[in-house]
């Protein structure tokens, strides 16, 4: 197949081959064309005739994208004649078309399933704190944030293998705001900035960020100009080739990282699901609030659970309303007995131990627990389950004296956290989605440190040396003062 892991895509709008020359020199090796979408499809495909040959020529490959009310084996064919390295739509069809096919669409179970090696997750978001959000998942004490980690995290555990193309499309430049010198900026509260003024969402570091967040997570973001950059881009213009080397070098940085990539997600728990139907909404709305509550996790499919390591878990939120199977039960079962806590929704018929003798302050609002073993299950009170203070009760039952990460500093901040499989090295990735450095700098308090620490990021031009800062009182640990950064920087450490 042409199209592999190793593909780096970027939408393609303009018709002069000239342009090609942008991508000279640069990761991107993959241009996704409009192809096929029901609407003059053949004057669409001879007016991208030049683009695809000088393409070819370059060593580029070629993705049809096929949309909307496209005839898909028209769409086949003329790409195939084209000599298209590869088509992408919705509900390939089955058998061998001739071409590689590559799955192109919303996030949901028929994507999950399909059998191209390369995934096109059409719903992606566009990174940043948003100007106006109103969270469903109930209130938080950081500014909401927009991220593909969620999207990508249930995508990788439904989808082992895979690699995933994200398409999360820039809005449209904001008019300049009266009297702050710049377009654009943070919510009313935002205060992970406080430097520097409002930020367009279509500046070079929103671009940047986007490279960053669909990379940090393990996908690649489909690059896209919003219509004024793209415009800007093929005249040359300033501001347009400053977002245009902003990218590339960001894209450059990310391809060239190849130790990291290799590292496995890490936290103490594990949210565990099959994220379809009804329970999809409280699974990836938890893989959303966790950051926010600043709780790393991993993510198990149901699907795959038997086979899935328990190793360093405290504890596991199964989120499906369905009972498991008789040996997945049973796999939960021994790992709460050996002292872990297990989180189940309030259908789970016959509830092992006897309830645990909890104090007032101890009252969960969502949790009923009880004693198994040495561990504990913490059953539903109600199906109804609030997605915020579901989480935010995990947490709590786990203790907060159990972090194994915590962030200062960084209201509008993700991080995550990633171990190499014998855990001698390790990889704390922080995003900062303002897009702006914040006024005090961001420190990192990890329980277990490891030996050495260095700060890492595509706005440095060498790594920095950290020193761990021992902490006697509490639960121990050590933390890392970051240098200040706008929007992507990681901490690599070692044993």
């Amino acid at each position: 197949m042409a199209i592999n892991a190793q593909s780096v895509p970027m939408r393609w709008t303009w018709q002069d081959p000239s342009l090609l020359a942008l991508v000279q020199g640069t990761p991107i090796n993959c241009l996704v064309v409009s192809w096929a979408s029901g609407s003059a499809d053949a004057e669409k495909q001879q007016a991208m005739k030049p683009v695809i040959e000088a393409g070819k020529k370059a060593g580029l490959d070629i993705v049809g994208l096929v949309e909307g009310s496209a005839d898909k084996s028209a769409a086949i064919a003329s790409a195939k004649a084209a000599g298209l390295s590869a088509v992408a739509m919705d509900a390939p069809p089955a058998g061998n078309a001739g071409i590689p096919v590559i799955a192109w669409g919303k996030s949901g179970d028929a994507l999950w399933q399909a059998s191209s090696a390369v995934v096109g997750i059409a719903d992606g978001f566009w990174p940043s704190v948003p100007q106006e959000k109103t969270p469903t998942g109930g209130p938080t004490n950081l500014p909401w944030v927009d991220s593909n980690g969620a999207l990508l995290a249930m995508a990788r555990a439904l989808a082992p293998g895979k690699a995933f193309w994200i398409v999360g499309d820039p809005p449209a430049p904001a008019p300049p705001a009266a009297g702050r010198g710049g377009p654009g900026g943070p919510p009313e509260g935002a205060r992970g900035g406080g430097r520097g003024g409002p930020v367009s969402n279509t500046a070079p570091d929103n671009y940047a960020l986007a490279v960053a967040d669909s990379a940090t997570y393990g996908g690649r973001w489909v690059i896209t100009l919003d219509p004024q950059t793209a415009a800007g881009l093929a005249s040359k213009a300033a501001p347009g080739m400053e977002v245009w080397k902003k990218i590339t070098d960001t894209v450059a940085y990310f391809e060239q990282d190849k130790v990291t990539k290799t590292y496995e997600r890490a936290g103490r728990l594990a949210v565990m699901s099959n994220f379809t139907g009804a329970d999809r909404f409280l699974g990836e709305e938890s893989l959303n609030l966790l950051p926010r509550l600043r709780e790393p996790y991993r993510v198990i499919a149901r699907s795959q659970s038997l086979n899935a390591s328990f190793t360093g878990l405290e504890g596991i939120f199964y989120v499906d309303q369905e009972a498991p199977e008789a040996k997945l039960r049973a796999k939960l079962m021994a790992f709460v007995n050996a002292g872990g806590t297990l989180f189940v929704r309030a259908k789970w018929p016959n509830p092992e131990g006897t309830p645990a003798q909890l104090s007032t302050a101890e009252t969960y609002l969502l949790f009923n627990v009880r004693t198994v073993g040495k561990g504990r299950l913490a059953v539903a009170k109600t199906d109804d389950l609030d997605a915020y203070f579901t989480c935010a009760d995990v947490q709590n039952i786990l203790s907060h004296k159990g972090d194994p990460l915590r962030l200062y500093n960084g209201a509008s901040m993700n991080y995550s956290f990633q171990v190499a499989a014998q855990g001698k090295q390790g990889a704390i990735h922080v995003l900062n989605y303002t897009r702006r450095p914040s006024g005090d700098q961001v420190v990192l308090f990890v329980k277990s440190p490891f030996k050495t620490a260095r700060f890492v990021s595509p706005e440095l031009a060498a790594p920095v040396a950290l020193q761990w800062v021992i902490q006697e009182a509490g639960a121990g640990g050590a933390e890392l003062v970051l240098p200040r950064f706008n929007v992507y920087g990681a901490v690599q450490m070692e044993n």
